[in-house]
This record gives structure tokens, sequence and C-alpha cells, in this order.
């Protein structure tokens, strides 16, 4: 499992490889071409976006990993189509009538209501393209799954920015450009869908509320914890907005955006397969397998994010400089602050391990609502005061709050043990490279970007193989495909 666990995982970085190359080449192009009040503008828009799409997805994407082992391929396509027609489609259907009658009474402007009927319609073009995708991970298709995702980033990229640069340079033209790739993406998914005869054999005779009933009253808790991860973006963008100037929110939703790219670069491909591989660890060979999987993981995990941290806060100046305008590089040190939360937002799937599969969805509900009051709370008192800083330490302190309340209330079905020893020797890791990054110094930034980056990576790598032996020959085994039991120079981290 180990070795297949690596094998997915390096799919999906190798997909995630290709977004951050992507969203290096849009993000200064969007920077450049829009002011900061658009690019905030813009900013807000697709939170909203996003979470409008996680609503009417109803939570039922986490269900699909979970309960796709439980029920015959057919059976189980036909119920989510039916939930599919129930939800996603019935919900933009109402919420384009509420927009037109809204509009009609002068709550839209004439100048908005295009907008918002767009981003109804691609919402609902993502929960149904995400419902795909997601039947294909639980069944670890992940070079269908990166084939499907790439697809869609090129033909968005490939609209969105060709509309800002040539058409029209603002929001509105950013999402025209959206639309019409969302057209043609949502039409490919349904044809690769129908290529891999997925909708093969369905029919509405096979819908039972034995099926789908246990399905949604798994999946809507869980989708307090995706709006929560909106509402964590929504507030604190809002709440900028609202006490401090539009430029401010451009600033911080750059650095949001390469903290989000970063983090699904660094560990998005372990996130995205690390659910079905643990459910069928824990369906085949129980806990004590699947506790020693989720821990070797963690503690990988919590070898590298110190470094991850120290080393954005090394080189965030530099980055930005190349990117974006001057007038963002003052922010630079927001990037490792907002990183921090991304991180452990990231590594969700892990801590929810144990709640996942003693379907305890409420219990994470209820987790995720106090993590979302408390944000809100920490908001108000402290972006008045603080600013910027206040938004981003704020976020951070939330997404630990929902970690740890996770990682507590599933311990009764599978124990994630913190080894602060890894986690030490990763802050003195990191604590040198910290000292040492001062001396790297050259008067063209591009050249001083690329030898901190340089060092970086000799550094490290170096201290893994000096110090971290058994992690890295655990990788190099991992990718090699050998048969952990026949080398046991690996042991646990």
């Amino acid at each position: 499992m180990s070795n297949q666990l690596i094998k997915h995982s390096m799919i999906y970085s190798l997909f995630q490889l290709f977004m951050i190359f992507a969203g290096l080449i849009s993000f200064p192009v969007l920077t450049k071409s829009l002011s900061t009040e658009e690019y905030g503008t813009l900013g807000l828009i697709t939170v909203s976006l996003s979470m409008l799409a996680s609503f009417g997805k109803l939570g039922i994407q986490h269900g699909i990993i979970r309960y796709r082992e439980d029920y015959e391929k057919t059976t189980f396509i036909s119920n989510i189509t039916y939930l599919a027609l129930l939800g996603p489609l019935a919900l933009c259907l109402t919420f384009m009538a509420l927009s037109l009658l809204l509009y009609q009474l002068d709550y839209i402007p004439s100048n908005h209501i295009d907008t918002v009927l767009i981003v109804i319609f691609l919402a609902f073009g993502e929960q149904i393209r995400n419902f795909i995708v997601n039947y294909f991970i639980s069944e670890q298709e992940s070079p269908l799954v990166a084939k499907i995702r790439i697809i869609s980033k090129v033909i968005t990229m490939t609209f969105t920015l060709s509309t800002v640069v040539v058409i029209l340079a603002s929001a509105k033209g950013f999402i025209y450009g959206f639309l019409v790739a969302e057209i043609i993406v949502l039409s490919l998914t349904l044809i690769i869908a129908q290529k891999h005869k997925l909708f093969t054999g369905i029919s509405l005779s096979k819908v039972s509320s034995k099926i789908y009933k246990p399905l949604l009253l798994f999946s809507i808790p869980l989708l307090g914890l995706e709006m929560v991860s909106m509402l964590h973006a929504f507030i604190d963008r809002y709440l900028i907005k609202y006490f401090m100037e539009a430029r401010y929110l451009g600033y911080y939703s750059a650095y949001y955006n390469m903290a989000t790219m970063l983090a699904a670069l660094i560990i998005g491909g372990l996130t995205t397969a690390i659910v079905p591989a643990y459910l069928k660890t824990w369906n085949e060979h129980g806990r004590e397998a699947t506790e020693a999987l989720l821990n070797r993981i963690f503690n990988g995990l919590l070898l590298i994010y110190p470094i991850i941290i120290i080393s954005l806060w090394v080189v965030s100046k530099e980055l930005f400089a190349l990117l974006t305008t001057d007038e963002y590089i003052a922010y630079a040190y927001l990037l490792p602050l907002i990183a921090m939360g991304v991180l452990v937002q990231s590594a969700m799937p892990l801590f929810s391990a144990g709640l996942k599969i003693k379907k305890a969805s409420m219990t994470m509900f209820y987790s995720v609502i106090f993590s979302a009051v408390l944000n809100l709370i920490l908001n108000l008192v402290f972006i008045p005061l603080y600013g910027l800083t206040a938004a981003a330490i704020t976020t951070t302190i939330s997404y630990a709050c929902i970690a740890a309340s996770f990682a507590y209330f599933g311990s009764s079905t599978l124990t994630i043990r913190v080894n602060f020893y890894i986690f030490l020797r990763s802050c003195l890791y990191a604590g040198v490279f910290l000292l040492l990054s001062p001396y790297i110094q050259h008067d063209i930034n591009v050249i001083q970007l690329g030898l901190k980056v340089g060092a970086g990576v000799v550094y490290f790598c170096l201290v893994f193989v000096l110090f971290e032996k058994p992690l890295t020959l655990f990788l190099f085994n991992s990718l090699l495909k050998r048969n952990p039991g026949a080398k046991q120079a690996v042991k646990p981290l």
C-alpha cells in the first residue's frame, strides 16, 4: 500500500507541478494586467464562485470516495446521477430564477446581473465535473484524473488570459473568458466519462433511498468542512475590503493565491491520494496498518512543514519582485504567514481520517462551525488593529483549531501521534538555513532568487541524506517500486 500511495501521489504531484507552472504564468499576467483593485475584485468573485460550487455539491464528493467500495458500480453511479440532478441542477435553476427576480426588483444592478448568472452556471459546471473526477479518484485512476484536470486548466487559462490581455482587462473580462472555457471543459469531461463507460448500465430502477440517504447523511455535514474553508477566505477578504482600502484586498489576494498554489504543489498530490489509500488499508488490513500508514505520512509532513515556511520567508521578496509589480513587494512577509494556514488546511484529509472512517460527519460539522465563528470574531477584532497580518495569522489559528479537533475526536478510531523530536529537528534545519540566507546576495533579483533556491535545494538534500536516512530510503524504495520488506533499512519515522 505504501508503494501504491507513493505511485498515485507522484502522479497527482506531477499534475500539481503542471498547475504551479500554469499558475506562475497566469499569476504575473493578472497582477500586471489588472489594477490592485480589480485583482481584489476578481478574488472576491472567485471566492464567491467557490462557495457557491461547494454549497451546490452538498458534500457528495466526499461520500463518493467514502462509499464507492460499498456498492456495485452501476448501482452506485445511478444513485450519484440522481443526486446530481436533484441537487446541483435544481439549485442552479433556483439561484438563476432568484437572481433574475432580484434584478427585476432593482436589488442587482444591470451591470452586474450578467456576472451573477455566469458565476451560477460556472458553479454548476464545477459541481458536475467534481462528481466525475471524485469517482475516478475513488477508483484510484490517478492518470485519468490528472488528464482531466490538465485539460481543464489549459483551456481555462487560455480563454481567461486571452480575454484579459486582448479584449477586456478587468475582472468581468476574466469571467467572460471563464464562461467560454467552462462550456468546453464540461463537454469534454462528459465525453471522457462516457468513453470510459462511466454511465453504462445506470438506471432509475437502481436508485434506492437505502443507498443515497446514508450517502447524503454522511456528506451534508461534510459540506460544513468545505464551506468553512471557503468562509475563511470569504470572511477575511470582505472584512479587509470593509476596514481597509480596496488595494489591500489585492495585496492579500495575491499572496493567498500564491500560498495556495505552492501548497498544492508541495502536498496536493499526497492529500488527493491519501483518502482512498487509507480507506482501502482500513478495509483490508485494519486499524494497526492504517495507523502506521497515517503516522508515517504525518511525521513526514511534520518534518517538512517548518522547512517550507522558512524557505518561503527567505525567497518571498525576490519571488514577488519577479512575478508582480513593485507595490506588492512591501507585503512579502504575508507569504509564509498565509502559507502556515494553507498548509494545515491542505493536510485536513489526514487529520479527519478517524472521523471519516467511523462516519462521524456531524462531529466534523460542529468542529468547523466553531472554527468559522472563531475566525469571524478574531478577524473582526484584529483586522482593524493589525490589518493584513491579523488576517493571515487568524486563518492559521482557525485551521489549526479544526485539525486539532478532528485529530482529538477521531482518536478513538485512529490515533495520530505527534513526534516532537522530528519537529524540533526540522526547526533546527530550517533555522540554520535562515541564518545562512542573508549571505546569499546578488544585484540582479532573478539571479539572487535562483541562488537562494539552489542553495536551499542543495542544503536540504544534504541534510536529508546525512540526517534523515530512513525517510530518504523509504522514498527511494517506494519510487523504485521495491518491496519495503525486502530491505529493512527503512524504518518508521
